[in-house]
């Protein structure tokens, strides 16, 4: 159990899975439903949108950071974001009223003050933070005033970044966070995952939430985000679409209703092969008994024999001496006759 728990809308998996739907809605109220609706019925916990004015985001020259197939126009950030600024608080009201009737979580990620200001009066039940604002302070100050979960982002960070965020997080009183590895290219090639980052978190921050938010174009089986959970990631965000083919934006790097379903029922599948550690699982036992060998006779041994090598040979099932005994039998006189491919006993011999 962790804090994320009483936030846990389905049971499918173990792992927290974030449908991340972003801004795919294009703000168009009746599409950001149809996200909410296909993310709860396929199988995640919660919705997250993205919460921004662009003039508070970003100045007006800077430069994408990010490729699209017709760049040519020199667009900036600011053009980018600007025409996908448009929801207000009455529409993420309406949003958080439809995702609490379809059981799922609505979640949203501030970029400025005013983003978070409106998502508190919806009291969302915990703060994403995106990579990028792992060192605003200004603005994690303020989520963190509303004395509430965190989970941040870590693309692009260095790991003394990432203490001094912490620090500063301690500092404030904040009680539950949780760190995201996270490549933060869009898309992420497959060979720049660095998933390996999430075994490091992990012995690095035992005490917190560790999970991964990815950035990869998918396969079929959404094979990095599975093998993250693997390797110990407890949070799983992933961008989300209705529609992989539409251009532009990240559409072709998320999944789709079929691809989330499929990206759940892999995770769930590997929750149970990595959940307890027992030296020996308890499916186990009839092969451990019945395939291993046990010393055995090679011809009938009479009453009084001494035992030499060749008269012993290891055969299946165990359960009898182990075949890691042969040197301690060697030299002991038969109690009794013992015919061939009986199992030799401790009791038989002296």
């Amino acid at each position: 159990m962790n804090f994320l728990t009483p936030f846990k809308t389905n049971n499918r998996s173990a792992t927290y899975i974030i449908a991340e739907a972003g801004v795919h809605h294009g703000c168009d109220l009746e599409n950001a439903k149809k996200l909410i609706q296909a993310a709860a019925e396929s199988g995640a916990d919660a919705i997250k949108f993205q919460t921004y004015k662009s003039g508070d985001l970003v100045t007006k020259w800077a430069p994408k950071y990010w490729l699209e197939d017709d760049d040519s126009n020199q667009e900036t950030q600011f053009d980018y974001f600007a025409r996908r600024d448009k929801f207000n608080l009455n529409e993420y009201q309406l949003l958080n009223q439809y995702s609490k009737e379809c059981g799922i979580v609505f979640i949203s990620t501030p970029f400025d003050n005013r983003s978070v200001q409106w998502l508190e009066q919806l009291d969302v039940p915990f703060w994403k933070i995106a990579s990028a604002d792992i060192d605003n302070f200004p603005l994690l100050e303020m989520v963190s005033a509303t004395c509430k979960p965190i989970l941040l982002s870590t693309g692009a960070s260095y790991f003394d970044e990432i203490n001094k965020t912490l620090e500063f997080l301690k500092q404030l009183k904040v009680k539950n966070i949780a760190l995201l590895h996270c490549n933060l290219s869009y898309p992420t090639p497959d060979e720049q995952a660095n998933l390996s980052r999430i075994v490091k978190l992990k012995k690095r921050f035992p005490n917190l939430l560790i999970g991964y938010s990815d950035h990869t174009v998918p396969d079929r089986q959404v094979t990095i985000p599975t093998a993250a959970v693997a390797l110990g990631a407890e949070i799983v965000e992933k961008h989300f679409t209705l529609d992989r083919t539409i251009p532009k934006d990240d559409h072709y790097h998320s999944i789709d209703p079929v691809l989330l379903n499929t990206m759940v029922e892999q995770i769930s599948t590997v929750e149970k092969a990595t959940s307890n550690y027992v030296e020996i699982t308890e499916s186990e036992l009839p092969a451990r008994k019945n395939a291993r060998r046990s010393l055995v006779a090679s011809r009938q041994i009479l009453n009084g024999e001494r035992l030499t090598p060749k008269m012993m040979v290891p055969k299946r099932p165990g359960g009898g001496i182990s075949p890691s005994q042969l040197n301690r039998l060697i030299g002991k006189k038969v109690l009794h006759t013992i015919e061939i491919d009986e199992q030799l006993t401790w009791d038989s011999v002296e």
